[in-house]
């Protein structure tokens, strides 16, 4: 097979930083959200629930994201 490495080695390899910004990075299908950030899953699970999908479709998900954005530009204005 190939080398071994040490256990402490091997977990510090196959950890992934904490994506800690609401938006999401080079996504490939062109979201702007993370809708993983814990601070957008819980809006995310509760707009899957009234709109009554468990997975969305593009045109759900980006009506998503432009509630999102309206919220935060919502809260800049009120700052």
């Amino acid at each position: 097979m190939g080398k071994k490495i040490q256990y402490d080695q091997a977990l510090k390899m196959a950890s992934i930083a904490p994506c800690d910004s609401i938006f999401a990075k080079d996504n490939p299908y062109g979201y702007k959200i993370n809708v993983n950030h814990p601070k957008i899953l819980p809006l995310y699970q509760r707009f899957k629930d009234k709109v009554g999908e468990r997975i969305l479709s593009d045109q759900q998900r980006r009506h998503f994201e432009l509630i999102i954005f309206e919220l935060i530009e919502r809260r800049k204005r009120n700052e």
